[in-house]
């Protein structure tokens, strides 16, 4: 008895689904024939009015063309920013020359693991070993493993000079800043991992001059030394260098901080120091504020002191503490080219760059942007005032034949 009941409602729903089958076949098939009705009578009018063929045509292309001022574009920006700190990652092909020609070092400081060589004649109180040496090998063994060197005569003028310092592609520039009370240039280079760091490291070219210069190393090792008495990790190593080779070239193939001080900053050389073109990505203008281990407590503070930006004709004035953004807030700003780098005295380092977006954004927190510049398709075809006159005039008219093509369809349908 309950397997027929059973059946009998199995039945019933298969019947039911095959009832709705049918009705959507059926309404399908109407609207199949009304709408290929509709057409024939549409074409059957166009076919006897050619004026309305003409109008389908212009509604068509004001269509098009509204459109086409709504959607958005990518447009090619750019600007200028003076900021107190900045990074960015070199995106060129080639190694390239990033910073040269900064004179008159008061004191060059490194952190890293590296290894360096100096050759020369040797004084050291702390390890009078050196003394008999003309060459000595240092390797860096920790991160927060350094070296210094100044001039031996701190009260005479530096002959110590930056040459060059050069980099390998996809290396990152961090936390590039000037401290105007110490008149110290400082930043970091953080190589790209997947690369090949013995064999393409970045390079930096001193000049050491002819004058006797101070060397400090810390968390250091001198492989070519045997010092069983003396703990290399824990002693600060002094020595005074009469260099015999003037020109020291440095390979850093690892992560390092370097800090540049210098007596005295003279605005004419500090336009000279950077390279200009220098291709990059992920540029930012941001520092962290870290007050803990935890990463979520991190806050990102902007640098900015001021500047400007520009795209498809509108600019936009960027304030103290404001944020400059992409379309999304959590990425920054595709900018592809620094044209140009300097220090600006009493206010920071000012970059000159363009790049590629739909849209830019600007404000103080950014969750919550207060200004934007974002440019339709056809911005890069008209200038925004055309834009604005043909999108309007075009909105209106659209409006108009729609009424007129109806109209007149529905006229032509009804006669015989």
């Amino acid at each position: 008895m309950a397997s027929r009941q059973k059946a009998k409602q199995s039945f019933s729903k298969f019947i039911n689904i095959r009832q709705c089958f049918n009705y959507l076949k059926r309404y399908l098939i109407t609207l199949f024939v009304v709408g290929t009705s509709a057409l024939k009578r549409l074409l059957r009018t166009i076919s006897k009015q050619q004026s309305l063929f003409f109008v389908l045509l212009l509604l068509l292309f004001l269509t098009i063309v509204t459109f086409a001022a709504i959607l958005p574009g990518t447009h090619t920006f750019e600007g200028n920013i003076i900021s107190q700190k900045m990074s960015f990652i070199y995106n060129g092909q080639q190694p390239k020359r990033f910073i040269e020609n900064i004179r008159s070092i008061k004191e060059l400081e490194n952190e890293g693991i590296q290894t360096l060589t100096f050759t020369g004649n040797f004084q050291s109180e702390s390890l009078p070993q050196l003394n008999q040496l003309n060459s000595l090998k240092i390797k860096l063994k920790e991160r927060e493993s350094k070296w210094i060197i100044a001039p031996a005569n701190p009260d005479g003028t530096s002959e110590i000079d930056l040459n060059e310092l050069r980099l390998q592609p996809n290396t990152k520039v961090a936390g590039i800043n000037y401290d105007f009370y110490r008149n110290q240039l400082a930043f970091s280079l953080q190589p790209n991992p997947k690369l090949n760091l013995k064999t393409n490291p970045n390079i930096l070219k001193l000049y050491l001059g002819e004058q006797p210069i101070k060397v400090i190393v810390e968390g250091y090792e001198l492989p070519d030394l045997n010092l069983q008495n003396h703990s290399d990790d824990q002693t600060p190593l002094e020595f005074i260098l009469n260099p015999n080779n003037k020109e020291l070239n440095l390979e850093l193939p690892q992560n390092t901080n370097i800090y540049i001080t210098l007596a005295k900053l003279f605005k004419y050389e500090s336009e000279q120091w950077f390279r200009g073109k220098i291709e990059t990505k992920n540029v930012q203008f941001i520092d962290v504020d870290r007050n803990g281990s935890d990463l979520r407590d991190d806050l990102d503070v902007s640098t900015i002191v001021e500047g400007k930006i520009r795209m498809i004709g509108q600019e936009q004035e960027i304030k103290q503490n404001q944020f400059l953004m992409g379309g999304n807030p959590d990425a920054p700003l595709d900018i592809k080219l620094i044209r140009h780098l300097q220090i600006v005295p009493k206010k920071g380092i000012e970059a000159r760059f363009s790049g590629i977006t739909k849209q830019i954004q600007i404000g103080l927190d950014q969750d919550f942007p207060v200004s934007r510049i974002q440019g339709s398709w056809l911005d890069s075809v008209l200038p925004r005032d055309a834009i604005i006159a043909l999108f309007s005039f075009g909105a209106a008219t659209v409006a108009n034949l729609l009424s007129w093509l109806f109209s007149n369809a529905s006229k032509s349908a009804s006669k015989p």
